[in-house]
C-alpha cells in the first residue's frame, strides 16, 4: 500500500529551505531573498489550486520563486546592480540543474542505503543524524574507537561507490 500523499501546507514546509536557496542562488542576497520566499510563498498558496498532485512540487515552487525574483528585480531596477532577466533564466537553469543533480543524488543515497543491514543504518543514523561521538557509540555497541573508525569508513566507500554506479545506470 502506497504512503498517502503530501498535503499542500506539508509540501509548502518541506520545500522551504530549497526554494529559499534557489533564490538566494539567483539573487546572491540572503536577506532579500527572505523577502522574495515569503512573496513567491504567497502566490504558491493563491495558486494552490492549480497545483496537480502528484506532480513535482519542487519544479512548479522554483518556476514560481523564479518569476517572484524577476519581478522583485524589476521593480527594484533603480539599484546599482541590474540583472537582466535573460540573465535570470540563465541562472534558473543552471541552479534547476544543480537541483535535479542533488534530487539524483539523493534518490541514489536512499537506494543505497537500503541496501545496507538494519544494524549498519542505524549506526550511520546516530552518527551522521543524531550527532553522536564515536566514543558514545562505541560504549553503546562495545566496540572500539578504532574499530568504529573503520568501520564507518568501509560504510563511506561502500555508499559512495553504490551512488555514484546508480548515477552512472541513470
Amino acid at each position: 500500500m502506497s504512503e498517502p500523499y503530501p498535503s499542500f501546507p506539508e509540501l509548502l514546509a518541506a520545500h522551504q529551505h530549497r526554494l529559499l536557496s534557489y533564490i538566494v542562488s539567483l539573487l546572491g542576497d540572503a536577506e532579500s531573498a527572505w523577502d522574495v520566499l515569503q512573496e513567491t510563498n504567497r502566490v504558491l498558496l493563491e495558486k494552490r489550486d492549480e497545483f496537480r498532485e502528484g506532480s513535482s512540487f519542487l519544479n512548479w515552487g522554483l518556476t514560481v520563486a523564479q518569476f517572484q525574483t524577476m519581478a522583485w528585480l524589476r521593480d527594484r531596477q533603480r539599484s546599482r546592480l541590474i540583472v537582466t532577466s535573460e540573465l535570470i533564466e540563465l541562472m534558473a537553469e543552471d541552479a534547476i540543474a544543480i537541483e535535479a543533480e542533488a534530487d539524483s543524488q539523493q534518490q541514489a543515497l536512499r537506494h543505497c542505503m537500503e541496501s545496507l543491514s538494519h544494524g549498519h543504518r542505524e549506526l550511520i543514523h546516530l552518527r551522521y543524524a543524531k550527532s553522536q561521538r564515536l566514543v558514545d557509540l562505541a560504549e553503546q555497541t562495545g566496540r572500539s574507537v578504532n574499530a568504529l573508525k573503520q568501520l564507518f569508513f568501509r560504510l563511506r566507500s561502500s555508499l559512495a561507490n553504490c551512488i555514484e554506479q546508480r548515477l552512472e545506470v541513470s
